[in-house]
C-alpha cells in the first residue's frame, strides 16, 4: 500500500494522463497526492541568451507559469482526489528524485511519450532518469499511439466516398 504518490507534470497530454491515473490510484490507496513541475534555470538562461538580468526575469516568468500549471492540475483532479502542489527549480531528473525523497513519496507516477531512437537520444528521457535514480518505485504511464494521435488531431475520419 502506498501512502504518498508524487506526479511530476510538464503540461503535456502525456503528463496529464499520468496525473489522472495517479489521482485514481491515490483515491484507491487513500494516499497523499502531490503534483510537481520543474523549472529548469538552464532553460531560463537560454531564453535570455545568457544575460543575467533577463535570465532572472525569464526564471520568474517560468516560476509563475509553473505555479499556474500545478494549480490547474490540482483543480483538474480535485473531483477525484485532492492534491498538494510544488514548483521545483533545477535539472528535472535530479529535482524530481530529490523532492520525492524529501517529501516522503513512496511512489512516483510519471508519463512517458515512449520515444525511441534519435528523438529519445536528442531529447533525453526524464522518465528514464527518474527510474534510474529514484529510491522509491516508479510507475510509468505511457501515452498510447491512439491517445497520442487523438491528442494531436491525427485521428481523422478516412477520406473517400
Amino acid at each position: 500500500m502506498f501512502r504518498h504518490i508524487l506526479v511530476p507534470i510538464d503540461g503535456s497530454d502525456c503528463s496529464y494522463h499520468a496525473l489522472d491515473t495517479a489521482a485514481e490510484f491515490a483515491k484507491q490507496q487513500n494516499a497523499v497526492l502531490s503534483i510537481c513541475t520543474v523549472v529548469d534555470p538552464a532553460k531560463a538562461a537560454a531564453m535570455a541568451f545568457g544575460e543575467a538580468a533577463m535570465t532572472s526575469a525569464a526564471l520568474d516568468a517560468l516560476d509563475e507559469e509553473g505555479k499556474t500549471l500545478v494549480q490547474d492540475a490540482a483543480q483538474r483532479v480535485l473531483p477525484i482526489w485532492p492534491a498538494n502542489t510544488a514548483v521545483l527549480d533545477g535539472a528535472p531528473v535530479e529535482s524530481i528524485v530529490e523532492h520525492a525523497k524529501a517529501s516522503g513519496a513512496d511512489l512516483i507516477v510519471i508519463g512517458s511519450h515512449g520515444r525511441s531512437g534519435l528523438p529519445r537520444l536528442l531529447l533525453g528521457s526524464v522518465a528514464e532518469g527518474v527510474i534510474r535514480n529514484a529510491a522509491s518505485p516508479v510507475l510509468v504511464v505511457r501515452q498510447t499511439a491512439v491517445a497520442a494521435n487523438a491528442a494531436h488531431g491525427a485521428a481523422k475520419a478516412p477520406a473517400g466516398g
